[in-house]
């Protein structure tokens, strides 16, 4: 997909992975909805950025895991820049005390946003067709005993993205579906971390944890899947390489 012209939808795209992605599309000239529960963090952010990026982003304060709540974001952006290209499933929490949060927000927000990525893109429906992203995990491909339920979670993506990522759902809808998957990044989230593990002793222990690559590396590899074309592909990056699965 060439960039040129096109509408994206980041979901938690306050800070971290997420903003990294905003600030990857705004500079490939996509017109981006910052999708976020932090009203203050995108607030700033918008307020910093150049003057001829700021017409090319609007935000809407968004639960995923409320899929009326989410659906107001499609909305809107269809409202505001006439149309959707991209959808970026990426908000997510780790939380193992906290696992149906979680499990609302990194399971369930992403079966929302693929949902209203169809519904908004289908060309049987008006739309244009388009991509879905979701951000994966490598936890998504192994067994992470630190963090089951949020592994659980990314094995679902991914199995979504490659449910969804099909010639069947792409010749009903003209939506192709993918998944980035990085390791661990180098975030405010990934220092608190081992709090949120099911035993922090054992996490803070853990080398794959502290392995980590920038959020700057993942937002390369939504770029790369985005040019590439691809569907139901799975493209994994950590510390070693970007490559799909």
């Amino acid at each position: 997909m060439a960039f040129n012209n096109k509408v994206a939808i980041v979901t938690g795209g306050a800070q971290g992975i997420g903003n990294a992605y905003v600030s990857a599309l705004l500079k490939a000239r996509v017109k981006v909805c910052i999708c976020d529960i932090n009203v203050d963090l995108v607030n700033e952010y918008i307020e910093k950025l150049p003057d001829d990026q700021k017409d090319f982003v609007i935000f809407q304060k968004c639960d995923v895991s409320s899929f009326s709540d989410f659906k107001e974001a499609f909305k809107k952006v269809v409202s505001h820049f006439g149309k959707i290209d991209i959808v970026v499933n990426n908000a997510g929490i780790v939380n193992e005390s906290d696992w149906k949060k979680m499990v609302g927000i990194n399971f369930i927000g992403v079966i929302h946003g693929i949902k209203l990525g169809f519904e908004f893109m289908d060309t049987k429906k008006g739309g244009h067709g388009g991509i879905i992203i979701n951000t994966g995990s490598c936890t998504g491909f192994d067994a992470y005993e630190l963090v089951p339920v949020y592994t659980a979670c990314k094995h679902g993506v991914h199995g979504l993205t490659k449910s969804y990522g099909t010639e069947f759902h792409f010749n009903r809808t003209g939506v192709k579906v993918c998944a980035v998957c990085p390791g661990a990044v180098e975030t405010q989230l990934h220092h608190s971390l081992p709090s949120l593990c099911i035993d922090e002793e054992a996490a803070k222990n853990d080398r794959h944890i502290w392995k980590a690559i920038t959020p700057d590396d993942v937002a390369k590899a939504l770029i790369k899947i985005i040019q590439d074309d691809q569907n139901g592909a799975l493209l994994r990056i950590d510390e070693e390489a970007m490559r799909y699965a």
